[in-house]
Parts: structure tokens; C-alpha cells; sequence
């Protein structure tokens, strides 16, 4: 169950102005996020690398990877204030079981001063009905547009391109085996920090991890 940061969730969750992306509200017994290790309180602000704005965005790109055969992510936020990444597999399986709306209000979910989970979900129980069973439309209508899928793979074959670059050098440019040192290699380079910051919903309505 994701909501969309904004000012409101900030103020409401005592989160830092600057965090971006959805909070998780709760996480089913057994399921993908919490097998993942992802915890209700954890804000997620990106996956796969590409910034999340709100849940339905979260589920674009998941869904998007998936049909690509692209089943493994990192999903990178922040937990308690700290910078924190959560490595799951989604597959198309995972991706098509169908959630039972009623078992939401019994999900493991997130604990915060005055906030009641149980209220929460009695206010929006319809809601999350009706975004559930519209979802799945809209995201394939989404993913499968020219417009996203430019924005999926320019990044990633541009990162590829990087990757590879250093492996590309002439043979002159590496020393002869007499002129090599035991020097430790540099390490490798750490993900880096998201800017701060479902299934099946858009906007500012709650929707399902």
C-alpha cells in the first residue's frame, strides 16, 4: 500500500521536506515487498534507477522491466532518515496475482502517533477498489507508448555505453605485465543517493504493493 509523498504526507508523517517519491503504508504477509525486505514507513523514491513520482509511476516501471524480462530491482529511498535500498524480484506471476481488497486491513503496516491504519483503510477502502480494477489498463496503455519507452532506455543504453567505455581501451594503454603494481584496484562505485523520496493506482489515491 503506497501514497504519494507530497506536502501533505510530509507534514502528516514528520517526513524531511525534501523526501520524494511514495511512503509505504503496509506490506502483505509473504509478498513481493516484504519478502524484498521493503518495510511500511520506508519512502521509496526510485527503481531501477528512474525516479518515482507516485505509486502508478512505481508500477509503470516495474511493469514495464517485467514484460522486458527484466525481473530484478533495486528499489532505493530511505528509511528512518537514512539512505536505503531493497533488492527484490518481480516477476510476471508476482505482477498478475490478484490481490483480495478485503485483506488489505490486515496487512503488516506502518505504526505513527496519530495515524490509525484501520481508519485509513475504511476511508479509502472503495477507492482502492475502484483504482485497482482500472490499473491495469492504464499502465498498459502507459508502457507501451513511444513516449515511455524513450524514457526507459535513453538513460540505460547511455549507462551501458558508460560501462563499457573503460573496457574499450587500445592494448598500448595498459602496462606491460613487469611495469604492473599490486595496487588495489579502485571500488567499484556505490549507488548513488536518491533525491529523497504501488500497485495499482494514480495520483494522490492509496494503492497496493
Amino acid at each position: 500500500m503506497l501514497i504519494p509523498v507530497n506536502a501533505d504526507t510530509i507534514a502528516a508523517f514528520g517526513l524531511a521536506a525534501t523526501d520524494k517519491g511514495v511512503l509505504v503504508l503496509s506490506t502483505q504477509p509473504g509478498g513481493t515487498a516484504d519478502t524484498a525486505g521493503i518495510e511500511p514507513g520506508d519512502v521509496i523514491s526510485s527503481v531501477h534507477g528512474k525516479p518515482v513520482k507516485d505509486p502508478i509511476s512505481l508500477d509503470e516501471i516495474v511493469y514495464y522491466w517485467i514484460s522486458q524480462n527484466a525481473f530484478d530491482f533495486i528499489f532505493d529511498g530511505w528509511r528512518a532518515g537514512s539512505a536505503h535500498s531493497s533488492n527484490a524480484t518481480v516477476t510476471m506471476v508476482a505482477w498478475a496475482e490478484v490481490i483480495e481488497i478485503t485483506t488489505i486491513a490486515s496487512w503488516t503496516a506502518y505504526s505513527y502517533e496519530s495515524f490509525s491504519y484501520s481508519e485509513f483503510y475504511l476511508e479509502y477502502s472503495e477507492e482502492m477498489t475502484t483504482s485497482y480494477e482500472e490499473s491495469e489498463t492504464s499502465i498498459e496503455t502507459s508502457v507501451t507508448s513511444e513516449e515511455f519507452t524513450t524514457e526507459m532506455t535513453t538513460e540505460d543504453e547511455a549507462a551501458q555505453v558508460d560501462e563499457a567505455a573503460p573496457d574499450e581501451a587500445a592494448p598500448d594503454d595498459q602496462p606491460a605485465d613487469d611495469e604492473q603494481t599490486d595496487a588495489p584496484a579502485d571500488e567499484e562505485p556505490q549507488a548513488e543517493e536518491p533525491d529523497t523520496g504501488g500497485d495499482d493506482s494514480g495520483g494522490d489515491e492509496p494503492i497496493e504493493e
